[in-house]
């Protein structure tokens, strides 16, 4: 008798598990079926399309360029849309650094641009000026330096953009003073950075070490009048008449 009313309890417990899982499926396939009909019903009535394309960070990147590029995706799927190609036409467009592209559910497509920056102003080959980022890329072209971006006097495309920042470090690391007695800045490498201060040619070499070269260039600009002043070793500096 026990033997089999303990076969009976184990046979009911193994039916009552099976149902357990038979129901359990059966919710799961249901749920699935819901979900997969309520995407399927709006992939299919475009309630997930694109359709609008908001455009931010641009200042001097005419809005109509970004939206232009970026409204081919409007119609398609938000999902679908493939901000990687939208990235990089965005990209392609001279004023713009950087760019993110953003699927705002559930039908907005975000274009985040960040722009270049003038940093300088460096004369051009063919006469006037030019407008350049800390890329060396070209911004704009001047026949006269604009007054609110400093005028340095490098070649970018031979010198390269490391001899454009330590040109442009240097002119940071000038106190206001000696900024305004300054008048020309030029470098031929990132070692060889010059100034003209009071109208005397300054040698200052690297941007290394700039304060240290300020207190020497102070100090002889008050003491030694000179043509020249070499601070670009600032422990032994040198004049020349």
């Amino acid at each position: 008798m026990s033997v089999t009313w303990l076969d009976d309890r184990v046979a009911g417990v193994r039916a009552a598990s099976l149902r357990a899982r038979l129901v359990g499926t059966g919710v799961l396939l249901l749920v699935l079926a819901v979900v997969s009909g309520a995407a399927w019903w709006a992939w299919d009535a475009g309630h997930l399309d694109t359709r609008v394309v908001e455009v931010s960070g641009t200042d001097r990147v005419p809005v109509e360029q970004v939206q232009a590029l970026a409204e081919q995706a409007v119609g398609t799927p938000l999902v679908a849309v493939d901000v990687g190609a939208i990235d990089a036409a965005v990209q392609e467009l001279p004023l713009v650094l950087d760019v993110e592209v953003e699927r705002r559910w559930p039908r907005t497509l975000g274009v985040v641009v960040t722009e270049r920056v003038a940093v300088a102003v460096v004369p051009a080959d063919e006469g006037g000026y030019e407008v350049v980022d800390a890329d060396g890329v070209v911004l704009a072209t001047a026949t006269e330096p604009p007054p609110d971006v400093p005028l340095l006097r490098v070649d970018v495309e031979a010198a390269g953009t490391d001899t454009l920042a330590a040109a442009r470090d240097v002119l940071a690391a000038l106190p206001a003073d000696l900024q305004r007695r300054t008048t020309d800045i030029s470098a031929a490498s990132p070692a060889d950075v010059r100034l003209v201060v009071d109208g005397a040619d300054v040698r200052w070499g690297t941007a290394a070490d700039s304060d240290r070269k300020v207190e020497v260039l102070l100090g002889l600009l008050d003491s030694v009048p000179a043509s020249v002043y070499d601070v670009s070793a600032p422990g032994a500096p040198a004049v020349r008449p």
